[in-house]
Parts: C-alpha cells; sequence; structure tokens
C-alpha cells in the first residue's frame, strides 16, 4: 500500500509511549486477543542509486531488520496496545534474539526452532527502478498447524494467518489445515495471502477452497487478481466475497476496497503519508483493521480508516515494525 504521512518523529520516552499504548487499547476496546501465526524472517534491506547487476554503489544504505508479515502484524498490534501472541519458526541459533526483540514490542512470542535449517531470510533491494526481492523461506516455511498450540486459539479472539514462507509451503493442504486449527475455537479467522506469487504455486482455485472457514481475507490487488483471475479488482472483489464474508483489498495509493456479499464494493481512501519504506505498510493496515474491527466488526468502514492510519505510520519507518 502506498502513502504519503507526516514526517518521522523521535521516538517517545518509553513510560510515556506504554501509557499511550494503554490508552489506546482501551480506545479501541481492552480485553480483545490476538494470535498471530506465520513468518519471522531475518532481512537485509538495501536502497541503491546502482541499477545493474555488478554495479558498486558505495554511497548504498543497508540495513539488517527483523522482518516477516506476522512478526510486523503483531509488533504493530502491540504497539496499539493489544494483546497479542506470536507462533512462528526460526533456525535454532536466532530464537533468544527474535523472541527478545518480540518481547521489546509487546508481543508474547511462542517461537519454535529449527535445527536442521536457518531462519527464514529476505533481501530487499530499493532503487530508481522500482523493487526487487528474494527469499528463502527456510524455518518458517516448515511451520505447520501441529505447531500452533490450541490453548492460544482457544483463549484468542481473533487468529490472523499470514506470510508467504508460511502459506507457500505444503499446498492448499497446508492452508486448509492451518484455517481448520484456527477455527477450533470460537475466534473469528482472518487471512493474509501475502503474495501473488504464492496464490499461483498453490493454484487459484485451490487457494480459494482452502480458505472455507476464513471470516476476513486480506489480499493486495495483485493478489486478488491472482486469487480470482478477474480482469478489474471490483471484480475480483465481487468473486471473493462468494468465498469469504468480507474482502480488504488494499491498492495502493488508491486507498482500500471493501467487500461483502450482496453490496457493492466500498472504497475507503488513504490516510495522507510521506513514504519512507513500503515494506510491512500491509501488515500495519491489517493489525490497525483487525484492532478495530475486533471490538465492532459491524464498522468495517471505521476499521479501514484506522487500518490506513496504522499504514501511513508504518510508511514512515524502514523496516516494517514500529519504533521500540
Amino acid at each position: 500500500m502506498s502513502m504519503s504521512s507526516e514526517p518521522r518523529a523521535s521516538p517517545p520516552h518509553p513510560v510515556a509511549s506504554r501509557a499511550g499504548r494503554a490508552e489506546a487499547g482501551r480506545r479501541r476496546g481492552a480485553g480483545k486477543r490476538f494470535l498471530v501465526v506465520g513468518d519471522v524472517l531475518d532481512g537485509v534491506l538495501v536502497q541503491t542509486t546502482a541499477t545493474s547487476t555488478g554495479a558498486h554503489d558505495p554511497a548504498a544504505v543497508i540495513r539488517h531488520r527483523a522482518v516477516g508479515a506476522a512478526g510486523n502484524t503483531a509488533t504493530w498490534l502491540g504497539w496499539l496496545g493489544a494483546e497479542v501472541d506470536l507462533v512462528a519458526r526460526v533456525g535454532v541459533d536466532d530464537v533468544y534474539r527474535h523472541e527478545r526483540a518480540l518481547v521489546d514490542a509487546g508481543v508474547r512470542p511462542h517461537i519454535r526452532y529449527d535445527a536442521r535449517t536457518a531462519t527464514g531470510a529476505v533481501v530487499s533491494v530499493r532503487n530508481s527502478d522500482g523493487h526487487t526481492a528474494m527469499s528463502d523461506p527456510a524455518a518458517s516455511g516448515a511451520l505447520t498447524a501441529a505447531d500452533v498450540p490450541l490453548d492460544l486459539v482457544a483463549r484468542a479472539d481473533i487468529v490472523h494467518l499470514t506470510g508467504s514462507a508460511m502459506l507457500g509451503g505444503g499446498g492448499a493442504e497446508r492452508i486448509a489445515s492451518l484455517v481448520a486449527r484456527a477455527r477450533s475455537g470460537s475466534a473469528r479467522v482472518s487471512l493474509d495471502p501475502s503474495s501473488a506469487a504464492v496464490v499461483r504455486a498453490v493454484g487459484a482455485s485451490a487457494f480459494v477452497e482452502a480458505l472455507a472457514g476464513v471470516d476476513v481475507l486480506f489480499p493486495s490487488e495483485p493478489e486478488a487478481l491472482a486469487l480470482t483471475g478477474a480482469s478489474t479488482v471490483a471484480d475480483a472483489v465481487r468473486s471473493l466475497t462468494d468465498h469469504v464474508p468480507l474482502v480488504v483489498v488494499t491498492i495502493g495509493h488508491e486507498g482500500v476496497l471493501l467487500g461483502r456479499p450482496g453490496r457493492s464494493p466500498q472504497r475507503v481512501p488513504v490516510t495522507p503519508a510521506m513514504v519512507v519504506d513500503t515494506l510491512g505498510a500491509g501488515d500495519a493496515f491489517a493489525a490497525g483493521f483487525l484492532r478495530a474491527w475486533a471490538t465492532d466488526p459491524v464498522r468495517v468502514g471505521a476499521a479501514a480508516r484506522e487500518g490506513t492510519r496504522v499504514a501511513a505510520r508504518a510508511l514512515g519507518f524502514v523496516g516494517g515494525r514500529p519504533p521500540v
């Protein structure tokens, strides 16, 4: 989601920050509990003037960040003052490092470790020609429904499934099993397809069939088109509402398109933002939407506006997660 935001501000004082998050939680309905399941990855983020392979840019800006859609969404939920648990899988050497970062962001981590493979990784390169990303799912690609504790599901109000590394491995069967696990309690279930490439790898019809039981779907415009084969995003929304009761499509600087069965799609504009980095903006949007929707599931337009507000904040920071 592309937006233009306020300039980046200095991080708030820790005590004031905690108080502000607590007050935000009260405003948005304290007591709701979220469980996020999916990718926690290591990221190498590169901003460069080089436009071809082999070119050397000695002035490139290179940052190492913890990334991954699930980690991003969970930490933005924590930033909003929500109670949030996260289930993910990393390499055995990286468990403490990722747990510490998540705890510092207000998230309760439940990190499974993999002794046979490394933590999943993403290399993101941005230059004047656009954005290129390369990823290695590694441990995150081995996460399955069996890794999700039933007691966490039972305590959750909303279970959110996200991450191309997790969803891309195991095909439609893994997606269906994750949805079934999330549905084993009384929680509502949300899912972010995370990547049009994942949709194509799984197969559009099989992916859509695996969504049975999902309450809200968060595709980007390319993902919605890949899922349906539609020629326009409005047609894609109408098609997806035959399978999921609430469809929330992010369409970059054009905002958000909301779809519900039997209704015309509703457009919600973006919150103006100054863009520093687009990585994780969609994950932040999902956090803002879910935090508001958990309290008032009828006012989906208001939830979408809250999502765009949080996404605008995310666009002001490098790396996809809020500052701690």
